[in-house]
């Protein structure tokens, strides 16, 4: 709870900042530092020798989503990514055998990790060159909806939804979860209809909102602890996916899971 209090007293006026008040190319820097910051994790969670590879995921993580929200160095970035691709193999061969190999899942996590999440994160770079009140769109539904499925969950929740896959989630949190959704993007359609113009229709921001909701919460199960995707992340790497690296930034894959409905 003081975690989620403080994102929204100190994070959120300053990811507002940056999201709308500065130029577009502040959001393409944060979204590249969010696709470096997922690496890293997704690195330390899942792979079993990830000491050589976080720095080439990271900056490949990071490279992908500047090329993809600029449209610019893509040459660089092919390149630099081909040489990625065949380190990551050289190594997987080269460390076959010893104390410290790195098994070919752990090949396959980096590829996850330095291309097809920053695929999604660019998204948000893309949104924001459309326009701000775009971009602000997956935050909305993430922060609200998760804030309106916890306090659903706590004020109302008896029976559990999915305890096999996720203890502590409720029916009352699931089903609180999409209506804080459609009622945030109802007040952001109303304030980007006097800050920016927007014409599109209130029933179309609350029926995106609720969509991309239940489609984040079903996604955002995959990464809860009992999940199938975070027992078969355990037979891949060390046992570390119990010290709950993931679930502190939880909301940043959940926006990066929105994001995509919105887009």
């Amino acid at each position: 709870m003081k975690q989620r209090l403080l994102v929204a007293a100190v994070g959120v006026p300053l990811l507002i900042v940056v999201l709308v008040l500065l130029p577009p190319i502040a959001t393409a820097i944060l979204t590249a530092a969010i696709a470096g910051a997922a690496a890293w994790e997704l690195l330390h969670t899942a792979c079993r020798q990830p000491k050589l590879l976080y720095v080439p995921t990271v900056l490949c993580a990071a490279l992908v989503v500047l090329a993809i929200v600029f449209g610019t160095a893509i040459t660089a970035t092919l390149i630099y990514t081909f040489f990625y691709v065949m380190f990551l193999f050289y190594m997987a061969v080269s460390t076959h055998g010893k104390e410290t190999a790195i098994p070919f899942a752990d090949v396959a996590v980096c590829i996850v990790a330095g291309f097809l999440f920053p695929a999604m994160y660019s998204c948000i770079g893309l949104l924001r060159n459309v326009s701000p009140a775009f971009v602000l769109m997956p935050f909305v539904i993430a922060f609200i909806g998760d804030s309106f499925s916890m306090l659903g969950g706590m004020a109302l929740g008896h029976k559990k939804f999915a305890p096999r896959v996720s203890p502590n989630k409720t029916w009352a949190g699931f089903l609180a979860g999409p209506v804080g959704s459609g009622l945030g993007m109802a007040v952001l359609c109303l304030v980007c209809r006097g800050a920016w113009s927007m014409t599109l229709p209130v029933w179309y921001f609350v029926l995106v909102g609720v969509l991309a909701n239940v489609f984040g919460q079903f996604g955002d199960r995959t990464l809860q602890s009992k999940s199938p995707f975070r027992r078969s992340v355990s037979l891949i790497g060390t046992g570390r996916h119990d010290v709950g690296i993931i679930n502190p930034n939880r909301e940043v894959h959940v926006v990066a899971q929105e994001q995509r409905q919105v887009f």
